[in-house]
């Protein structure tokens, strides 16, 4: 996908149909969800979120390659640890069920490998999304509260 390139809105779409977390949402949800996902590029070697920060967004990979690392001690010793690689189509903070940190803390730190085409999806956003769609899920919509309310940062840079 090349610099100039938009994501459409179809592809925006396509990302959110596929999570299981979203699989309730009406297709006028679906739209609403969409338009609040933001395009964001990363270079070989920039880190996307790191462990231990605060979950202000998840991002949905459409091109590229990350890898995901965690930070271990051992003997006093500090070790980085590649734990997955993820590819597009991939999540980055969300699973089948919800945020995949429910404490609102970053597990692991992402880096990009590759050029990275991420669609980001900030928790404050979602979290408005959530309180007016009667559909998204209460247990959703309890792990937005609870995040947001360790971010104070709602918009990364």
């Amino acid at each position: 996908m090349s610099e100039s390139e938009q994501i459409e809105t179809e592809t925006k779409r396509s990302f959110i149909t596929k999570q299981g977390v979203f699989s309730q949402l009406t297709g006028e949800e679906i739209d609403t969800l969409a338009s609040l996902l933001s395009e964001k590029r990363f270079a070989p070697g920039d880190t996307i979120v790191t462990e231990g920060d605060p979950v202000d967004s998840v991002y949905f990979i459409v091109s590229g390659t990350a890898d995901v690392r965690h930070l271990s001690i051992q003997d006093g010793t500090m070790h980085v640890e590649s734990v997955a690689t993820l590819e597009a189509g991939a999540a980055i903070g969300l699973n089948e069920t919800g945020f995949y940190s429910l404490s609102g803390v970053r597990t692991a730190t992402v880096c990009a490998i590759t050029p990275l085409v991420t669609l980001r999806l900030s928790v404050a956003a979602f979290h408005g999304f959530a309180l007016s769609n009667s559909h998204v899920s209460a247990v959703m919509r309890k792990n937005a509260s609870k995040i947001l309310g360790f971010s104070s940062n709602t918009d990364e840079t």
